[in-house]
């Protein structure tokens, strides 16, 4: 019954390790175990997991740097640290960086289920709490933030408005809930707010940028994520800004996640935003047609681009879904060929 659930258990001592994936493999959970923090840190960047139970102390590390690197893209992941310390200084450093719960050993090995249906729920009920009557609480503040991009960039904002509303349709193409809907429209809109720290001859560079100027302009996913994130009730819009750049084969930034660990509001932005960006004149090239763009998408799915969710914006942009208003499912789109 648990199938559907993935597990990641970070164990570096032999016989808990075996002992606990051979206690969620009878309960029927998948789960994937690694001893090291580095090989943790390898592998949540390429699955997609539902939970994490890490032992506190690993051989190269603590799993407090996994729970910070894993706090990066998924903010609300449920993470229980395992530990044999007493030591209460261990569970507060846990709790101020994100853990949700946590294991003292020994323990049963009958309770696991229930710790981690436990923790699966409160994820579950904190997402819900989370609607978009939020947007009420956070207008000026987004106000202000679009504002400040006006003045340091008005292409820029221009920009993400037009995303915005391509990310509406794809949001309507999906079927996204109203709070998908809400949280994808507002990653676009402030997908490049960080460009606000962004040197203005980088910005308005109209040759090809430097090693340098390239490093620094790749700064702004995690300078945006930063400035969002400083807000509660935008941790997710967070999370998916910083990961607008990464690419499907893994080898995108900052954190060179892969596949469908990359959060898919994210996977859905990155592929609204090269459309935009391809179509509109930029100071370094002039403006591509909406079929060459739509061309150069299909050529890169799969490798920067999630291949199915291609599939969708291109039916998407054919269909002129905008003004339809149709809902359709992402099934209608599996046996459309590429542009």
């Amino acid at each position: 019954m648990n199938k559907d659930k993935t597990i990641l258990l970070v164990e570096d001592e032999q016989i808990a390790f075996h002992t606990i994936l051979e206690t969620l493999d009878f309960y029927n959970y998948r789960c994937h175990g690694v001893t090291t923090l580095q090989e943790a840190l390898e592998i949540i960047k390429k699955v997609p997991f539902d939970l994490i139970l890490a032992d506190y102390m690993l051989p190269d590390g603590t799993c407090l740097e996994l729970l910070d690197a894993v706090r990066k893209f998924r903010f609300d992941l449920p993470f229980v640290v395992i530990t044999a310390s007493d030591d209460t200084e261990i569970i507060h450093k846990a709790l101020d960086r994100g853990a949700s719960d946590f294991l003292k050993k020994p323990f049963n090995l009958k309770n696991l289920p229930s710790i981690i249906e436990r923790n699966l729920e409160r994820r579950r009920l904190e997402q819900k709490k989370n609607s978009p009557q939020k947007a009420t609480v956070l207008l000026k503040t987004i106000k202000a933030l679009i504002a400040a991009l006006e003045a340091k960039d008005p292409y820029t904002s221009g920009h993400s408005l037009r995303v915005a509303r391509h990310a509406r349709m794809m949001a309507i193409a999906l079927d996204l809930s109203e709070e998908e809907q809400f949280t994808l429209e507002l990653a676009a809109i402030l997908h490049d707010i960080g460009k606000i720290g962004m040197p203005d001859y980088i910005l308005n560079k109209a040759s090809h940028l430097h090693e340098l100027e390239y490093r620094i302009a790749k700064e702004h996913p995690i300078v945006g994520s930063n400035i969002v994130g400083k807000i509660d009730e935008l941790k997710e819009v967070a999370a998916i800004i910083r990961h607008h750049h990464e690419r499907f084969d893994g080898s995108g930034y900052p954190d060179g996640l892969q596949g469908e660990v990359i959060p898919r509001l994210a996977r859905i932005l990155t592929i609204v935003d090269a459309y935009e960006s391809i179509v509109s004149r930029r100071v370094y090239r002039d403006a591509k047609s909406s079929e060459e763009a739509l061309h150069e998408l299909a050529k890169s799915a799969g490798t920067q681009f999630d291949p199915e969710l291609v599939k969708v914006f291109n039916a998407v942009m054919h269909s002129e879904l905008a003004g339809k208003k149709m809902r359709l499912k992402i099934e209608d789109f599996t046996d459309i060929s590429d542009t």
